[in-house]
């Protein structure tokens, strides 16, 4: 029997393995197809590769062709160096560790550049069983840096000079420290032991050190303590200039809080103790050379004897107690009483140093009978204070006069406040900001009230008004605002005489009667109840001012407003320069680089220029002559007349221009005539030249301008539109106008005017309007005159002008602009209380009697007499 056997049961199998032979004959067809695409795309990928590579190395070609030196690797750079510092400076920019990779460039500074000056050491101060870092350098290595330097080789001093403002040789003359008679007391005086040594070449090398503590964070309350010297042969006018790099930073003190000793008398014993072990090791090298003397070599290879000894000492009033050891509260100078500093009369004299340097010797023999010593002689038992062992040497002579602690951010500083409180905030801060603008003065748009952390400078900006701003004001309780005017007048006498650039015995005797005049009329401020007593180191430091002029010269010879400004460059800068952790390190080699690629810079333009031509070495000018200068081009070439009328405001414009053709063409005529020709002239053209602004530069003593520095201007520009399309108001300056043969000094042949416009004309309608056009000034203005000076007001001392009216119109002229001497800035008359309706852009034309402005600027001060 057959068996039957079901299709059913196997046919789905036998499809089933049919279809995936299929399909797998399938998938290896299409992977076929897919390499077979594959190795067609590579090989036009390789083919696509090639022609680029073929591109490439075309374009590539093309770009060597194009270098100046094709053989050259690095071209168009000329080394490797080259290159890396270029890629650098537009890949990496200047982060601090930016700056590490660039100077880890194998060949940049370190290696190539030579040092100059002594490089940075790290030692350790032990101070009470405590060590302490200190980054210093070699004090003799860098007095010998400073003293061979060829820069300064041509202006060097080396021996003490007189110098007379008269040819009888009566009136001395004081601005260097070589004109003073300190050095004439330690190098020419028969007693001293360098007088001997004159025979030999010796000279003194005065020595002037600064040291004050600085923030370098505005958040973290890091600080660093830096210590700064200079030489006194070095001309003041060098030293003070940062970019020429007369000072040198001596070394970085510890900046410990000491927060460890709970005691703060202790705290502040051992800090005391800490700085002066400190500046005693850092000093230490100048104990020989300067009692014997060492063999010194200047930039121009004269060997000289040079004995450095300590002349100047320059610091803020807690740095000088914590030099001299003095307590606080008292002078560091002389040994008047604490109670005793407001008096104007109680004779004032150095500390007994002899007294102190044999109180200060016991402090090996008995501490009890030292402490007693140091008491008696009005100093703190100090460790063996750094100026003890130093030849030649008086600390409290060296302590100098501070401008910018003890008269900015000192008495004018308590100055401000007292009349804020005499006169209230509102008052003076409306009046302030109420000034008509000038090139000298700071508008406080704001007032002055509500200023914080007021710094040395806005103080200067502040007295540049101060005065005039007070003159009308009321005072409460009926008291004599007179008394008040003449103190702040005394006070602002005393600042801008102190800061004179040369002194001669008459001006000293100024600068006592200024003072003078303060204690004359100080009591109305305890009357107010604003004082109860004048007992302030710093006020009584003034007494000081006279003597220490002549001894070391004026102030701008140790002012620490120069040593401030260092922080920035070798404090500030050398900091931010740092990853911020063992930052002295860092801050010490960052300083010696900058120190080498600055000698180098200065030596490359050397090369450059050659030697430079020599010169003698002149006292100061006391003139402040000053130069004009023009822009080539007009700010506006062709303004239409009637535009000059009715946005300049000269309302009698081309009047003023025919009366100025007749009295050039025709001088001489009388007031009718003048008229009557005047009215024939008829202008030759519809458009003029206008200039909108006039600089002023400085010419020194060697009759040299310096066109770097605009030291005055005068504007006269209509409203405007700024970038944002917001209205800038017109401003019209005040100026001081040479009507017949002014001075150089004083006001006689001046007049005030308001510049309204300032122009040119075409040498075409120059030859139409006037028979001599060669002999013609290139540039006129038209001014509108106030009247003419007469008497300074008595409590003041400032001048009272008005508009100059005729028949209700102002009076106005065409003027050569040379005439102009200078710009002048108007107070006005504001009365008891300032209209509220004045602005300062307005004043000017609401206001009609104004106050000259003499202290706007030194330059004003020294002028407008």
């Amino acid at each position: 029997m057959t068996k039957k056997i079901s299709i059913n049961s196997w046919s789905p199998m036998m499809n089933l393995e049919t279809e995936m032979e299929t399909e797998m004959e399938m998938e290896m067809e299409m992977e076929m197809e897919m390499e077979m695409e594959m190795e067609m795309e590579m090989e036009m990928e390789m083919e696509m590769e090639m022609e680029m590579e073929m591109e490439t190395e075309m374009e590539t070609s093309k770009y060597k062709d194009k270098l100046p030196d094709s053989d050259n690797k690095w071209a168009p750079f000329t080394s490797r160096i080259d290159y890396e510092v270029a890629k650098w400076a537009k890949l990496r920019g200047a982060s601090s560790t930016a700056f590490s990779d660039l100077l880890a460039i194998d060949g940049i500074i370190d290696r190539k550049l030579l040092c100059r000056r002594p490089r940075f050491k790290h030692e350790e101060i032990i101070v009470a069983n405590e060590a302490f870092d200190v980054y210093s350098r070699d004090i003799m290595e860098c007095v010998k840096a400073l003293y061979s330097d060829p820069d300064f080789s041509p202006h060097l001093i080396h021996a003490p000079e007189r110098h007379y403002a008269d040819p009888d040789k009566t009136i001395r003359m004081y601005h260097d420290l070589h004109t003073g008679k300190w050095w004439w007391s330690t190098q020419a005086s028969d007693h001293t032991y360098i007088c001997k040594e004159l025979k030999t070449g010796a000279t003194v090398i005065p020595i002037i050190l600064s040291s004050d503590k600085t923030q370098v964070t505005m958040f973290r309350n890091k600080s660093a303590y830096p210590v700064y010297m200079t030489i006194g042969n070095i001309p003041k006018e060098i030293r003070r200039k940062p970019s020429r790099q007369a000072w040198i930073l001596l070394a970085y003190l510890p900046t410990a809080k000491l927060e460890h000793i709970t005691n703060k008398a202790a705290r502040r014993r051992t800090s005391t103790n800490l700085f002066h072990a400190c500046l005693r090791h850092i000093l230490e090298p100048l104990r020989v050379p300067g009692e014997d003397g060492i063999a010194m070599a200047s930039g121009d290879g004269v060997v000289r004897q040079g004995h450095p000894i300590l002349a100047c000492y320059s610091a803020d009033y807690p740095e000088q107690l914590l030099t001299t050891g003095i307590k606080s509260g008292e002078c560091p100078k002389c040994d008047v009483p604490q109670d005793e500093l407001g008096s104007p009369d109680i004779p004032v004299k150095l500390r007994d140093l002899a007294a102190i340097l044999a109180a200060l010797s016991l402090v090996d023999e008995d501490y009890g009978m030292w402490t007693r010593a140091c008491q008696e002689c009005g100093i703190k038992p100090v460790f063996k204070p750094f100026w003890e062992e130093l030849p030649h040497a008086n600390i409290f002579q060296s302590i100098t006069p501070d401008v910018l602690h003890q008269l900015y951010q000192g008495i004018i500083k308590h100055l401000i406040e007292w009349i804020k409180e005499a006169y209230g905030e509102a008052e003076i801060d409306a009046r302030s900001r109420r000034l008509p603008p000038n090139h000298n003065i700071r508008l406080f748009m704001k007032g002055i009230s509500g200023l914080s952390r007021v710094s040395g400078t806005e103080h200067d900006q502040i007295c540049c008004f101060l005065l005039g701003i007070i003159i009308d004001i009321r005072l409460s309780g009926n008291f004599d605002s007179g008394r008040l005017i003449r103190a702040a007048h005394a006070i602002l006498d005393f600042l801008y005489l102190a800061q004179y650039p040369c002194h001669t015995d008459q001006t000293l005797a100024l600068l006592t009667e200024a003072l003078i005049h303060f204690h004359d009329n100080k009591s109305i401020f305890v009357d107010l109840g604003i004082r109860t007593t004048f007992n302030l180191p710093k006020l009584h430091f003034f007494r000081h001012y006279v003597h220490m002029i002549k001894q070391y010269g004026m102030t701008d010879n140790y002012n620490t407003e120069y040593t401030e400004r260092l922080h920035i460059d070798l404090a500030k800068d050398a900091y931010r320069a740092t990853n911020h952790k063992d930052e002295y390190t860092q801050m010490t080699l960052w300083l010696e680089r900058r120190e080498k690629m600055l000698w180098h810079s200065n030596f490359i333009q050397w090369r450059l220029a050659g030697d430079p031509l020599p010169q003698d070495r002149l006292p100061p000018d006391m003139d402040y002559r000053r130069s004009i200068k023009m822009t080539k081009h007009p700010t506006i070439r062709r303004v239409p007349l009637e535009s000059v009328v009715r946005n300049y405001g000269a309302t009698f414009f081309t009047e003023a221009l025919a009366h100025y053709v007749v009295c050039t063409n025709q001088p001489g005529l009388s007031p009718a005539q003048l008229e009557q020709e005047a009215s024939h002239v008829i202008l030759p053209f519809q458009t003029v030249a206008a200039f909108h602004r006039v600089k002023f530069h400085a010419i020194n003593a060697h009759g040299h301008r310096d066109s770097t520095v605009t030291v005055d201007s005068v504007h006269c520009q209509p409203p405007q539109k700024d970038k944002r399309k917001q209205i800038v108001p017109a401003r019209f300056d005040t100026v001081l106008v040479n009507e017949d043969g002014g001075g150089t000094t004083g006001v006689d042949g001046y007049r005030v005017a308001q510049v309204r416009i300032i122009f040119t004309l075409t040498s075409q309608a120059t030859a139409a309007l006037f028979r001599t056009p060669g002999i013609l000034p290139t540039h006129f203005a038209y001014v509108e005159w106030f009247t003419p000076f007469g008497q300074p007001e008595a409590n003041h001392g400032l001048y009272k002008v008005s508009r100059l009216i005729h028949n209700g119109e102002r009076l106005a002229s065409i003027i050569d602009v040379s005439d102009i001497r200078r710009s002048v800035h108007l107070i006005p008359k504001f009365g008891p209380v300032a209209p509220r309706e004045w602005t300062s852009s307005t004043v000017l034309e609401l206001c009609s009697t104004f106050f000259v402005n003499s202290f706007s600027d030194r330059h004003a001060y020294l002028t407008i007499i």
